[in-house]
């Protein structure tokens, strides 16, 4: 006879004694390490291995401490490891458009920068300075003596010769001019035309002849001012180079170790000479009222709109990487990577519509500064931009970043930008995601296994056993001090490790779910306070529980309330042929409950075998059907080695409106099927819950917990009277973590569960009667629930028989 559970395999219950607490103010939580020594040593692994490929993906589900456990781990390590070292971006001299990335020793950038800015500043004072000096005047002024002596030289024949000739030779700023004389005066347009024509036609020969020797003399002149503006160019940029050179001389010696820095400060000072009429001062224009004054950054902003920048915009250092106030490599954790946040970007501001920018406007990425370290980021949001997924991987694969336009594939016209040059990339990548993610890419991607090549798994269950439990204990401990809630009572700790054993479905099971654990704490806390108490108590951790499934249960209560007034039926007393009450499970994602559901069954000669009307009307998944066709092979396994079945049977969920799915009917299922052909009742005082097998083997299904819960509160609104029962899988057992409330029940017989392995079993227990075993021919003791089923199946092979015969 087949005994109820005790009550001890009903519920685990931890002796709060057996905790050691310690000192809660010094407790420190740290649950991601509990019980993931696996996962500690694929990340050992995976960040000890240098080469090409060995990235990480860290694969949990959210709230098992994956992501805190990561940062800590990463943390630790990188405080152990050097600094890596500083980048800057300078103007390319040679293409505008391509940056140089130039590398330092850590914290140099910034003192170049510095530097370098200290010299931009003093750099227009130090020019003026130049021009102003008394030397530089005087050799300016021997050139220009030499020029005039030289133009009047070139100028001494033509003057001459126009004196003869009753001409006078001016020079005006516009040029050289010609005009005849009379008496010593000018002559004027009208008194030329006033002389006879044979006279203005000798001063016109006349002219020619002077203008052609002042032609000459004008090549000579124009030979000589060329001359004369190479020769002060020349004198410009000797001052000015021997003004500036001991500036670039400290720069390159505090900076002349840095590969690229002395051969950029060489082109500076050659770009300075290039463009010295850019620091001269310029003649001041006269106010124009009609417009506001332009401020500084609106003339630097007309400058950017041309071709090029300013001679002083082009020296500036662009600080892009700077680790002076590190201790150890880098940990960065990206929470929005998008494409600029991933690799970079290049802003721009609008003029009108102008775009502009410059090579210090351009931004580092995440993979930038995580350079030389490690960079974490959640994979989800890492693959809701393709282009960071795509630009992720192939900064990856060519172990380089480069700052690219993620919106230039798609252009049909390209667009000129800034590109810098690409900075070597030698950083460690830990993306998190749940196991879904991982898949998906292993299947999908081609270059995920090459460019993750370590797992690492973070369970979402550890085992039950005493390091665990007092790891547990100082993990809820360390979050009441860190969050600073009420300490915890150790009443209060063993009723949330125990909550924690609820969630992982085994009673030798802890659920790594910390942040559920965390909730619940905080959720706890709040009701102790609320009746001034001084510690969290089991009674308020229930309280929270409670609170909880009030808030969430509200399609499960009018579920319930259906149930009591008979609009949805559920019967709990007596026998029925072909009708029992199974036990389902409604997941909202947040919240899950059970409840009893009729299973009935009906049967008649025939030859459609068994069919599922949840599936007829495509109320049912591939699960189930499956579940109803190996129900359908059961009957043939017991009874059709001997005799022809020829039997038609429908099996139907009553007052299911919606789709279902799971195997977990099949047990209910069958026994309604096998009650209705052999016409035995079964007793509605049970529902019963489990899958089967071919073999008629009972197994485990999911939701065990909920669904002995949702039997127990229809039960109770009904009021328990002792004959209710509920019927599990043997094997599910070991997953009972049921409320206090249903245990008490039990332990005063108001209320009971069996386990069964087996079909027979459970017939047995619902019908009150043996089942049997068959002898060689197939057939049953007579009494037995075995032989009225095969009674029945030989009356339909005999109808059979006699309709085939002529």
């Amino acid at each position: 006879m087949l005994q109820p559970l005790p009550f001890d395999a009903l519920r685990w219950t931890l002796d709060s004694t057996t905790l050691d607490l310690g000192d809660q103010g010094s407790a420190v939580a740290r649950p991601g390490a509990l019980g993931q020594e696996r996962a500690l040593r694929a990340l050992e692994v995976g960040l000890g291995i240098a080469e090409r490929g060995f990235n990480l993906f860290v694969v949990g589900l959210p709230g098992t401490g994956r992501m805190s456990t990561v940062r800590t781990v990463l943390t630790k390590r990188a405080a152990t490891e050097a600094v890596p070292d500083d980048w800057v971006l300078l103007y390319n001299f040679e293409e505008r458009d391509r940056p140089r990335a130039i590398r330092l020793a850590p914290g140099t950038a910034n003192k170049l920068k510095k530097a370098v800015d200290g010299f931009i500043e003093r750099l227009e004072t130090t020019i003026l300075k130049a021009f102003e000096t008394e030397s530089y005047h005087r050799r300016r002024e021997v050139i220009a003596a030499e020029h005039e002596a030289k133009t009047d030289a070139a100028l001494a024949d033509v003057e001459t010769e126009a004196e003869k000739r009753s001409f006078s030779l001016r020079r005006t700023p516009t040029g050289i001019t010609l005009g005849p004389l009379r008496e010593g005066a000018p002559l004027t347009e009208e008194e030329f035309n006033a002389l006879p024509a044979a006279e203005r036609e000798q001063i016109e020969a006349e002219s020619a002849v002077l203008e052609e020797m002042l032609d000459g003399s004008v090549r000579v002149i124009r030979r000589l001012e060329r001359e004369t503006e190479e020769m002060i160019e020349k004198l410009d940029r000797e001052v000015v180079k021997a003004a500036i050179e001991p500036e670039l001389a400290e720069l390159k010696a505090r900076f002349g170790e840095v590969t690229g820095l002395p051969e950029h400060f060489a082109k500076v000072q050659e770009d300075i000479l290039d463009c010295l009429d850019a620091f001269k001062p310029t003649p001041e224009a006269p106010p124009d009222e009609s417009s506001e004054e332009e401020s500084p950054a609106q003339l630097m902003q007309i400058w950017m709109s041309e071709d090029d920048l300013p001679p002083a915009m082009r020296y500036k250092v662009n600080v892009f990487v700077d680790n002076s106030k590190l201790t150890g490599a880098p940990v960065i954790e990206e929470t929005h990577p998008t494409p600029f946040n991933l690799l970079g970007r290049v802003e721009y501001r609008m003029r009108g519509s102008e775009t502009l920018t410059d090579f210090t406007r351009i931004k580092p990425g995440a993979l930038h500064r995580a350079n030389g370290g490690y960079l974490l980021v959640d994979a989800i949001e890492l693959l809701r931009d393709g282009n960071a997924w795509e630009g992720l991987k192939r900064a990856l694969k060519n172990r380089k970043v480069e700052i690219e336009d993620p919106g230039e594939a798609g252009r049909m016209v390209s667009m000129a930008s800034l590109r810098p040059e690409p900075i070597p990339l030698r950083t460690k990548v830990v993306v998190v995601g749940t196991p879904d993610v991982y898949y998906l890419l292993s299947r999908n991607d081609p270059d995920f296994g090459k460019l993750f090549k370590v797992k690492v798994d973070f369970d979402t269950e550890v085992q039950r056993n005493e390091a665990n439990l007092q790891g547990y204990a100082r993990f809820i401990c360390g979050l009441a001090h860190e969050e600073k809630l009420l300490p915890l009572a150790p009443t209060g700790v063993a009723r949330a490790v125990e909550h924690a054993a609820r969630l992982a479905s085994r009673r030798d099971k802890l659920s790594t779910l910390f942040g559920e654990i965390a909730d619940l704490l905080r959720e706890a806390s709040f009701y102790a306070a609320r009746r001034s108490a001084t510690h969290v108590e089991a009674g308020d951790v229930r309280a929270a529980l409670d609170a909880r499934t009030e808030r969430e249960a509200f399609l499960e209560f009018r579920l319930r309330e259906e149930i009591e007034n008979d609009i949805v039926r559920i019967e709990l007393s007596g026998e029925r042929v072909g009708q029992i009450n199974g036990l389902t499970v409604v997941d909202l994602g947040s919240y899950s409950f059970g409840h009893p559901a009729r299973v009935t069954a009906t049967t008649g000669f025939g030859g459609d075998g068994v069919m599922d009307l949840e599936r007829e009307t495509e109320l049912g998944g591939p699960i189930h059907t499956k579940g109803v066709l190996i129900l359908a092979g059961l009957i043939s396994n017991r009874f059709g080695a001997t005799r022809a079945l020829h039997f038609s049977g429908r099996i139907c969920i009553e007052q299911s409106y919606i789709p279902i799915d799971g195997d977990s009917a099949s047990l209910a299922e069958a026994c309604a099927l096998l009650s209705s052909l052999g016409g035995f009742g079964i007793g509605q005082r049970f529902a019963i819950t489990g899958s089967i097998d071919q073999w008629g083997t009972v197994q485990a299904v999911g939701g065990t917990n909920d669904k002995l819960e949702g039997f127990f509160a229809v039960c109770k609104s009904r009021g328990l009277d002792g004959s209710h029962a509920a019927v599990i899988p043997q094997s599910n057992v070991e997953e009972l973590m049921l409320r206090e409330e249903i245990v008490e029940a039990c332990r005063q017989h108001k209320f009971s569960i069996y386990a069964v392995s087996t079909i027979e079993e459970a017939l047995e227990l619902l019908c009150g009667r043996p089942f049997g075993n068959a002898d060689e021919q197939g057939n049953y003791p007579i009494g037995t629930l075995g032989h009225d089923v095969a009674s029945a199946l030989d009356r339909f092979a005999e109808i059979w028989r006699r309709q085939r015969r002529p």
